[in-house]
């Protein structure tokens, strides 16, 4: 009976030892391939100090500077969604102009979706006339109303602020095709003293130019903002014609004039209202308001 109880109890022990979790062996402290990959291997390299007060990292074998990467700057973090909002805009520039004079253009609509608050791409879709005889011309150069279309993008330098002030600077290209009339050509002959007229009529070309803008977008009321833009505008590829070039080209303006302007009336759709009210928070929270 002893020896039963005996037995039972060294089997119990057994049993219990064999229960026991045994102790994970620490891990080999050594770098993971993506970590190694980003420390700086310091075995031959040495602190010096270059001609500019510099501490500098040399490398004692090539002699050259080396740069540790986890010193260098993080690239700035992009704190709105990438599919941040929609707007939509009316270029009134021309219909203005036309206030004060001008005897060309009418004026387009047009929309940009913003990525992160940074990127915009914009698409134009608009019209336009002209019917203007110049300051000491003896003719009046005539367009009918003719569509343009304008591709491009923008780039926003405030793109981690408040969405509803934007500083942008862009590139777009432009699109026409439309016709063109010189009418009422006076000709004087100096031999009969006689005025003779005559016009040059349903000319038909396509012209395509380049935008460099630089713009500014404020916010005036809810969604509801007012964007003023400088323009550089080039011509880059045009119909040839043998009676020579069209004095005015849809959406371009006038020929020999390089800047013009823009301004927009625009309404802003959210497209993330969760994330770009989150985002908008933390910021009021970090500015103390």
């Amino acid at each position: 009976m002893a020896v039963a109880v005996v037995l039972a109890l060294a089997a119990t022990e057994v049993s219990a030892q064999r229960r026991v979790t045994p102790v994970t062996p620490d891990v080999p402290k050594t770098i993971p391939d993506s970590e190694r990959q980003k420390r700086l291997d310091r075995t031959h390299v040495v602190e010096q100090i270059d001609a500019q007060g510099r501490k500098i990292l040399v490398d004692t074998v090539t002699g050259s500077e080396v740069v540790d990467s986890l010193l260098l700057p993080a690239p700035p973090k992009m704190e709105y969604p990438l599919l941040h909002e929609v707007i939509g805009g009316v270029n009134l520039w021309n219909p203005i102009m036309r206030a004060f004079g001008q005897h060309y253009g009418l004026g387009d609509v047009w929309a940009e979706v913003s990525l992160h608050n940074r990127y915009f791409p914009f698409l134009a879709i608009g019209v336009d006339n002209c019917n203007d005889t110049p300051d000491g011309s003896n003719f009046t150069f005539r367009v009918p109303v003719s569509p343009y279309v304008k591709i491009g993008a923008s780039y926003n330098f405030f793109y981690n602020s408040n969405p509803d002030y934007k500083l942008q600077m862009g590139l777009r290209y432009g699109f026409t095709n439309f016709k063109w009339n010189v009418d009422n050509v006076t000709v004087d002959d100096s031999y009969w003293g006689e005025e003779g007229k005559f016009s040059i009529a349903d000319r038909k070309s396509t012209a395509g130019y380049l935008e460099v803008t630089f713009g500014i977008k404020v916010k005036v009321l809810k969604s509801w903002s007012l964007g003023w833009t400088i323009i550089y505008h080039s011509i880059l590829h045009e119909t040839k014609s043998d009676v020579g070039k069209p004095m005015f080209i849809p959406g371009y303006g006038k020929r020999g004039s390089a800047v013009t302007g823009g301004f927009s009336l625009m309404y802003t759709i959210p497209l993330n209202k969760n994330k770009t009210a989150e985002v908008n928070k933390i910021k009021e929270g970090d500015s103390g308001y």
